[in-house]
């Protein structure tokens, strides 16, 4: 999400307030990632609320999963200009 953050306030953009998550999520869009990478990346910030404030624990599959996404994302955020 970071990186997410700082390709926005590059190009002049502040997601706050309701709804700044997922249009940080959303942004994946604008930068070329495919549709079913934007739906991982918001199950995973749904989850991830959920983790936080509920105390909602995952498997260890979904882990595995999660940490697949992110080093695959990660990489293309990092390269994509």
């Amino acid at each position: 999400m970071e990186l997410i953050r700082a390709k926005m306030l590059l190009k002049g953009y502040n997601a706050s307030g309701l709804g700044a998550h997922e249009a940080e999520v959303s942004y994946l869009r604008v930068l070329g990632f495919n549709e079913n990478d934007v739906q991982f990346a918001d199950r995973l910030r749904y989850f991830r609320n959920g983790m936080l404030y509920y105390g909602t624990i995952l498997d260890e599959e979904y882990a595995k999963k999660v940490l697949e996404f992110t080093k695959k994302i990660y990489s293309r955020l990092k390269n994509n200009g």
